[in-house]
């Protein structure tokens, strides 16, 4: 797993320097057939910009953003608050093979590219999930620690978006899956680590 500090120190987010209690992991979709995470950090790294995750995961390498105990910009609020505080956000970058039609909604012009990008993407995931709960000590099982925005939302903690089930299952990916996946990778880091120990 390729992790690059790129942290975007000009943004007003990083700036303001909030400290946060982490709780859980959100993750995300960009929202645009955008693939490489350079394009949002050079966009984003400036003052004025009312958005900031904790990083941006492409198909090769996760982009570190922002240091993961500052609160980040990267759900909105709804009508119960925001799980801008206590979650750090990550962004997964999506394939030029898109197109969005209107909100979550999109037309696909290369559907074998398209589940390959997402796959990719969702395997790097998962070994960056599972890398986060083991250096935060949590549970990827345990209710409301891994969420999408879209079931934040649903929660009342953010703003009104579809990602990332509207991307993931559309090629069959589900977000049960993802916690169930990112459990065992964690169970394999901490065999390894056990291991390695024992050595």
């Amino acid at each position: 797993m390729n992790i690059i500090k790129q942290h975007l120190t000009k943004n007003d987010c990083y700036k303001s320097a909030t400290k946060m209690n982490i709780k859980g992991l959100m993750i995300h979709s960009v929202g645009c057939n955008v693939e490489n995470p350079m394009n949002f950090i050079k966009s984003w790294n400036k003052a004025g910009v009312y958005k900031c995750v904790h990083a941006f995961v492409s198909t090769y390498a996760i982009y570190e953003t922002l240091p993961y105990n500052y609160r980040g910009w990267h759900c909105g609020k709804g009508q119960k608050g925001s799980y801008n505080s206590g979650y750090i956000g990550i962004e997964l970058t999506e394939p030029k093979s898109i197109r969005y039609i209107k909100g979550g909604l999109f037309e696909d012009t290369d559907p074998i590219y398209t589940k390959r990008y997402v796959k990719q993407t969702y395997c790097l995931a998962v070994e960056y999930f599972a890398y986060l709960c083991k250096l935060f000590s949590l549970n990827p099982l345990k209710s409301y620690t891994i969420l999408s925005h879209s079931e934040a939302h649903k929660l009342g903690y953010a703003s009104d978006h579809s990602d990332v089930e509207h991307l993931w299952n559309y090629v069959g990916l589900t977000m049960n899956n993802f916690r169930k996946d990112v459990n065992t990778k964690l169970l394999a880091l901490e065999k390894n680590n056990k291991i390695l120990n024992a050595n």
